[in-house]
């Protein structure tokens, strides 16, 4: 290392550049020598030596003139980092030396020396040089650095700032006009919260308060821009220490005013897609791939009668059964089906059953990954009703027809086998015993002609013939045919009416041949005795049809005003498999019975746009709810 070191000796003394030379080869040093200061400067220039060592007191030229020239003439410009280290014998009061250290001197080495002294000297003298340099270098650096991150700063796409303990503008960025408008020079040394909305001014107080007392803080604020248009900052803000103490803020703010804003977008998006998905009539529900229900929409609560927080993230083989499973996603993993609408009764498990309507479609994400199932349905329960409606209407039209027909076509041959059975009872005597034979033909024909007349009744009814009627003389007429045998089976009979009963707007003979044939079923199903009662009440209803799962749908949209009428009896009650069918024509679960009495009561209640329905339990009674109107 000391070999590459060059040291230039000037001195007007031979023995002292000897003895020099010598002390310095021995220490590794490059050596040089001038006797003069004119022959030192030109050596200098020649070999660019790392240190010289000057005697102050020469001819010509002394030390002082000698380092004079050596850092001011320009020809030695090149030199200007090349240490020097005086030498003299003179007293200390003889030498300048604040002058000499102004120059540029590195040392000073008083005479006589040992070789020791120099050497330490010399050495001392590189090292601080060495130091000088690597100082400087580092300023460099440092400065570099400074005017790096200062121009990163400036042109960072953020606004970043410092704040002082008062929370007042120290620097801004450039950054800081494109965002606000404002120059940044108007606000230097201006409280921050003066640039920040009212109803925002305090949260951000208390996140400057965190800061200035060591914490680092992540908020948002609105600005108004110098235009008046607001801005949204999304600010960190973090405390600047000075030996463990905080002495301010730096601030990184973005602009996420757009962001913001395509956030709201966004958000309105999803609610305005929300509300139709939660308005829909349908139903709406999302499964993923492991069968879990995702989404679940109003429609479907109201359709299945499931709220979403009972059916979210559960199974859909948790709320289905598995043969309603089965059938809801049948060939959703064959790419090759096509998904068409279908058809089926859905069953959850609380019990709740309802024909549906349904579309599955595969739901996939925005890089056309499949993540899920799309189950829309929509109640057809409704529909399915009214189908089997039109089907009772046209089957009764068909029956109606067939019955005429039939009963047409037997009273011309029953009204002959009479007529003859009774020109022949006439011509047999009193007492012969074969009379009573003529006498039971006789009978039975006349019970094929009832059973006719009913088969008219039921085939071809008359138009009621409506007009207003209190419903206590009806049931009174009925009621005065069936006491007797009320009484003889022991059934306990009670009455009830509202006291501001309407009147009825119906056909008298009509709606008393459906009580009759109500109150004569009740008795038939308490023949040990039982308890039978009647109530009416006014109401408004809506009317409806009962299908033959016992469900009813509306078959008016408008409401009116009715008189409901409950016949309840105590008796048999009617099988749940057998309820359906009771209004059927020739349906019946007596052994000598038509099968007619309830058809022609439920078509004469069709007639009068009225309503009949039925609840009963096996075992604990019957309740027919009937509902007749009071205007036209």
């Amino acid at each position: 290392m000391k070999k590459e070191r060059k040291i230039l000796f000037v001195d007007d003394d031979p023995d002292m550049l000897e003895i020099g030379g010598i002390i310095i080869k021995r220490a590794g040093y490059d050596y040089v020598s001038a006797i003069s200061g004119p022959e030192g400067l030109a050596a200098a220039l020649k070999h660019a030596p790392d240190l010289v060592v000057l005697d102050y007191y020469m001819p010509g030229m002394n030390g002082f003139e000698f380092l004079e020239q050596f850092v001011s003439n320009p020809d030695y410009s090149v030199l200007r980092e090349t240490s020097v280290i005086m030498l003299t014998a003179a007293s200390e009061s003889d030498v300048d030396r604040h002058a000499l250290f102004e120059l540029g001197l590195s040392a000073f080495l008083m005479k006589p020396f040992g070789n020791r002294e120099l050497l330490n000297i010399i050495d001392n003298v590189f090292i601080q040089n060495d130091l000088r340099l690597k100082n400087k270098e580092l300023k460099e650096q440092v400065k570099r650095t400074e005017y790096k991150y200062q121009d990163l700063i400036e042109n960072a796409s953020d606004l970043i700032f410092t704040l002082n303990p008062q929370a007042r503008l120290v620097f801004i960025n450039r950054r800081f006009q494109s965002i606000t408008g404002f120059e940044k020079q108007e606000w230097l040394d201006r409280s921050f919260f003066e640039l920040i909305v009212q109803e925002d001014r305090a949260d951000a107080e208390r996140n400057f308060e965190k800061t200035i007392n060591g914490k680092s803080s992540i908020f948002e604020v609105m600005v108004l821009h110098a235009n008046g248009a607001p801005i949204c900052l999304s600010i960190n803000i973090n405390p600047i220490f000075n030996k463990g103490k905080v002495v301010g803020c730096v601030a990184i703010a973005r602009n996420i005013t757009e962001k913001k804003q395509l956030e709201q977008e966004i958000i309105e998006l999803k609610n305005f897609n929300e509300s139709i998905i939660q308005g829909m009539g349908s139903g709406l529900m999302t499964i993923d791939l492991d069968h879990k229900i995702t989404s679940f929409n109003n429609g479907a609560s109201e359709i299945l009668g499931i709220t979403s927080e009972q059916v979210l993230q559960e199974k859909l083989e948790d709320v289905f059964s598995k043969d309603d499973c089965d059938r809801l996603l049948m060939n959703i993993d064959d790419p090759e089906q096509g998904l068409l609408n279908r058809e089926m009764e859905l069953k959850s498990k609380n019990g709740h059953s309802i024909f549906v309507g349904f579309s599955v479609t595969p739901r996939f994400d925005t890089q056309n990954r499949r993540v899920g199932t799309i189950i829309s349905f929509k109640d057809i329960t409704q529909i399915k009703q009214m189908q089997f409606e039109v089907q009772r209407m046209d089957r009764l039209a068909s029956m109606g027809v067939l019955a005429s027909g039939i009963a047409h076509e037997i009273r011309n041959p029953l009204a002959g086998i009479k007529t003859i059975a009774q020109t022949l009872e006439l011509e047999i005597d009193p007492d012969d015993a074969r009379r009573e034979y003529i006498a039971r033909i006789v009978r039975q024909v006349n019970r094929m002609d009832d059973l006719l007349k009913t088969f008219f009744s039921y085939a071809k009814p008359r138009q009621p013939r409506r007009e207003h009627h209190r419903l206590q003389e009806i049931v009174q007429e009925v009621t005065a045919l069936v006491e007797n045998r009320m009484r003889g089976q022991s059934v306990s009979y009670a009455e009830h009416y509202d006291p501001d009963l309407p009147l009825v707007y119906v056909d008298y003979y009509q709606i008393q041949q459906i009580f009759v044939n109500l109150y004569l079923n009740a008795l038939d199903a308490m023949p040990n005795g039982g308890e039978l009662k009647l109530e009416a009440s006014s109401k408004i209803a809506t009317l409806s049809r009962v299908d033959r799962r016992g469900q009813s749908f509306p078959i008016k949209s408008k409401s009116s005003l009715y008189v409901e009428v409950l016949l309840k009896d105590t008796g048999e009650g009617i099988e749940a498999d057998v309820l359906p069918s009771i209004f059927n024509p020739f349906f019946t679960t007596k052994p000598q019975g038509a099968g007619l009495g309830l058809s022609i009561v439920y078509r004469i209640m069709t007639e009068h746009q009225g309503d009949i329905q039925v609840e009963s339990e096996s075992g604990k009674g019957t309740v027919f709810r009937v509902l007749l109107p009071t205007e036209d």
